[in-house]
């Protein structure tokens, strides 16, 4: 039987998921966010060492994903076997544990320390769970006997939700990249098939966000300023979801063939003033300036807005998601005597390498490398705007260079033509 949780009531408990909660805020890589957490776990509780280790569904072991100390390059080539050692039986009985010095615990693998030379004498190690299913273990050892009480228990057990679900996501974004490349060759079924696949995953995020502002308005109750925090985290992240989900949505529609180009009379001033707050929301924390300018009267569109909406906001998101400081400048103006009307992003960001340039706007492909990396994504925007412009005629060009920024221009027609 799963044990009841624990109310956290640990100043360290706190301070580590309220450290957590910020690393998740961030667009740091999920791997980064969780060994930064285990490091701060660690230092926290005079740990010498700390891993987590992932359970292979199929044949039961466990494997180091991450492991930190003085010996965790050589941890990343151990596997232990089903039920091996301390973490084994965590992994098998999904209870927490604290081994005092593990001379006197026969359930103690000697195994990982002849490989490593580290002489460990005690040992705290929790599951780590997803609504039922164990997932692995995190573990953090000490040369020193009785470092670790059941207070340091808790600490990881607060830790090990948080991590689990951080875990199961990405689990979960590799698999739809995974379909996605396996039913390459497999065209309009494959886009039918994603569309209505993430059509239906819409519905149940929908909910969840619902939910959160209900609990969040205190329509079910007063919560505390560390449950609204908690929910906040929730309510962005599913956020997130919702807008990985929805690009997904829009990428299978256009390969498909489901879209429809809607045709009305606006103007694209309209347009920057709907989504301006939205961009500047993006940019909070950053030193960044933001400018739109019209370089000489527009006239009115005749094509899609929604797409047009669209196109403008995923180029101008790529802009801000890789600018930490600096400038976005967005500039307007009529080419083509009023045929068609272009629009300039110039960032000071990251910049693109130029051996990249020619597949940024193919799906689920960014530029390598820790500048990129480090913004998080999983490369869609661009894709999607390249592929509702080529819709509507429109065109893009990009020019960049790394460390300096990038500019891409967007060409779209007046008014549509079929």
């Amino acid at each position: 039987m799963r044990p009841e949780p624990v109310p956290l009531e640990s100043e360290n408990e706190i301070q580590i998921l309220a450290a957590l909660s910020d690393l998740m805020g961030t667009s740091m890589p999920f791997e980064q966010v969780i060994a930064t957490a285990m490091r701060f776990t660690s230092a926290m509780m005079g740990a010498e060492g700390s891993s987590l280790l992932l359970v292979n569904r199929r044949e039961g072991n466990l494997s180091f994903y991450i492991a930190l100390g003085e010996k965790a390059e050589q941890l990343k080539n151990i596997t232990l076997a089903q039920g091996e050692g301390i973490a084994g039986f965590v992994a098998q009985s999904g209870l927490p544990i604290v081994v005092s010095d593990v001379r006197r615990e026969l359930r103690f693998s000697r195994r990982v320390d002849q490989v490593t030379g580290f002489e460990t004498r005690s040992i705290a190690c929790v599951p780590l769970r997803v609504r039922e299913e164990l997932k692995g273990v995190i573990e953090v050892v000490s040369k020193r006997i009785g470092a670790f009480s059941d207070k340091d228990l808790d600490v990881l057990t607060a830790i090990a939700g948080p991590v689990a679900v951080m875990i199961e996501n990405a689990r979960l974004i590799d698999e739809v990249k995974g379909l996605h490349d396996k039913l390459e060759k497999a065209g309009r079924l494959k886009a039918e098939f994603l569309a209505t696949m993430t059509h239906e995953l819409r519905t149940p995020i929908n909910i969840v966000i619902g939910n959160l502002d209900i609990l969040l308005g205190g329509f079910v109750g007063e919560l505390n300023d560390r449950q609204k925090e908690s929910l906040k985290t929730a309510l962005r992240n599913s956020g997130e979801a919702l807008n990985l989900v929805s690009s997904l949505l829009d990428l299978s529609r256009i390969e498909a063939g489901q879209f429809v180009i809607r045709m009305e009379e606006f103007r694209l001033e309209d347009v920057w003033t709907e989504l301006e707050m939205l961009f500047r929301l993006g940019l909070s924390g950053k030193n960044v300036e933001l400018s739109w300018e019209i370089q000489a009267p527009l006239p009115a569109l005749q094509t899609d807005k929604i797409k047009v909406k669209e196109i403008l906001s995923n180029i101008v998101f790529n802009a801000v998601k890789f600018t930490d400081r600096g400038r976005i400048q967005v500039s307007t103006a009529p080419v083509r005597g009023g045929d068609e009307v272009e629009v300039v992003v110039q960032d000071t960001g990251v910049g693109i390498p130029s051996e990249f340039l020619p597949f940024i706007f193919e799906p689920f492909r960014q530029a390598e490398g820790s500048f990129t990396r480090s913004h998080g994504g999983v490369g869609l925007g661009l894709s999607i705007a390249k592929r509702l412009l080529n819709l509507l005629h429109g065109r893009v060009e990009v020019e960049s260079e790394v460390g300096k920024g990038s500019t891409f221009r967007i060409t779209i027609p007046t008014k549509y033509s079929a």
